[in-house]
C-alpha cells in the first residue's frame, strides 16, 4: 500500500475494479467514494461478528423482505391474532396461510430457481421469527423441516402448516408425513417425479 494523503492504494482483482468503475459511473459517484462507502460498511458489519457470505445473505433476505411486502409483527400479537381468528373461522386463516404459501413458493421459483437455493435463507428467517430451532434442508427430491417454537398455540402451527403444504405443492412436493402440536411443525417432502 502506498500512502498519498488521506488516501491509501489498495489492489483488488481487475474484475472487482472493473464492476466498481461501471457501478461508480452509474450511480454518478467516484471510485473512491463507492470503495470507501462499501468497505466502511463492510468493516463495520465484519467488527460486529457477521462474514462476507452472512452480509451476502442478510442482503437477500432483506431484499424478499421488502419485495414480499412483510410486516414485522410481534411473535405474541400474530399469534394472539391468529388464535382468536382461528376460532371464528378456521378456514379463513388456512385459505389466507395458504395462499401466503403460494406467493412465497412463486417468489422462490422466480428469484432462486426452486427450493435448494432458497434454503440457504433458512438461518436467516429463523433469526425473524420466535423458534428455538429453525432446521430446513431441501437436498435431491427430499424436503425436511424441523421447527419448534413456530408458534405459542395450536391454531399458529396449523395456519404455518398450511402455509407450508401449499408452498411445497406449488413448488412440486408432496407431503409424507407432517406433524403438528402447540410450537412443533415437522415436515417430510417428497418432489413428485414430472
Amino acid at each position: 500500500m502506498s500512502k498519498r494523503g488521506d488516501r491509501v492504494n489498495i489492489a483488488v482483482s481487475k474484475e472487482v475494479a472493473e464492476t466498481l468503475a461501471d457501478v461508480a459511473e452509474q450511480l454518478g459517484m467516484t471510485q473512491f467514494a463507492l470503495a470507501n462507502q462499501i468497505l466502511g460498511m463492510g468493516l463495520e458489519l465484519v467488527k460486529q461478528g457477521y462474514s462476507a457470505s452472512q452480509i451476502r445473505e442478510m442482503a437477500q433476505f432483506y431484499r424478499v423482505v421488502t419485495e414480499l411486502e412483510m410486516v414485522p409483527v410481534p411473535g405474541r400479537v400474530l399469534d394472539r391474532m391468529i388464535v382468536e381468528i382461528y376460532r371464528a373461522n378456521p378456514e379463513v386463516v388456512e385459505r389466507a396461510w395458504c395462499e401466503g404459501g403460494r406467493m412465497m413458493a412463486g417468489y422462490i421459483k422466480a428469484v432462486f430457481g426452486g427450493l435448494e437455493g432458497a434454503v440457504g435463507l433458512a438461518s436467516y428467517i429463523a433469526k425473524a421469527v420466535p423458534a428455538r430451532r429453525f432446521d430446513v434442508k431441501a437436498e435431491g427430491d427430499e424436503f425436511h423441516m424441523d421447527v419448534i417454537g413456530v408458534g405459542y398455540s395450536l391454531e399458529s402451527v396449523e395456519a404455518t402448516a398450511a402455509a407450508v403444504k401449499c408452498l411445497l405443492k406449488e413448488l412440486g412436493y408432496e407431503i409424507r408425513e407432517m406433524a403438528t402440536a402447540p410450537g412443533i411443525l415437522r415436515v417430510h417432502a417428497v418432489r413428485q417425479k414430472r
